[in-house]
């Protein structure tokens, strides 16, 4: 008698019958990610990927002085708040140049309604300094160090932003 032949689970995921099981329509996006940008060279990234990719709700600011509002890259002010109120993820990118106390306000107003936030300090000229990586750390839950515009890129993708 023959041994009997072991079907692997990814050999049995491949059958008519468990193709029945399978979702066919495409994943969808994820509800309303903020891109926030501290600092002129972090907007410039921002900018770049904002315009290179068919974003679901994801909306792409820079931080207005103090913390307290977000401008749209195209100009327009909208408070902290609102913007942030029915967020599902908070992206922070920054340089070195980055405002402490922007960080801070966004950082908070995340942290009190349990959004989850996200934080790139981006390689600009020389060297990330310390000062910039204590700003950012305490309010990104994660955080990548030295960062660029392909980690902003894929990061958003993989979230499906």
């Amino acid at each position: 008698m023959a041994d009997p032949i072991m079907v692997s689970s990814c050999a049995r995921a491949a059958t008519a019958a468990e193709a029945a099981y399978r979702i066919d329509y495409p994943l969808a996006h994820a509800r309303h990610t903020r891109v926030i940008a501290f600092d002129e060279a972090a907007e410039q990234v921002v900018r770049a990927v904002s315009e290179d990719g068919p974003w679901g709700q994801a909306e792409f600011y820079r931080a207005g002085p103090w913390g307290d509002e977000l401008i749209t890259l195209e100009g327009e002010r909208r408070t902290l708040e609102s913007e942030v109120e029915h967020s599902d993820s908070v992206i922070m990118v920054a340089t070195n140049d980055l405002d402490p106390e922007a960080v801070a306000a966004v950082g908070l107003a995340c942290r009190s309604r349990s959004i989850m936030t996200a934080g790139m300090l981006l390689l600009g000229e020389g060297t990330l300094e310390g000062t910039a990586l204590a700003a950012i750390r305490p309010h990104a839950r994660v955080l990548l160090v030295p960062a660029d515009y392909d980690d902003l890129f894929e990061l958003l993708r993989g979230i499906r932003a």
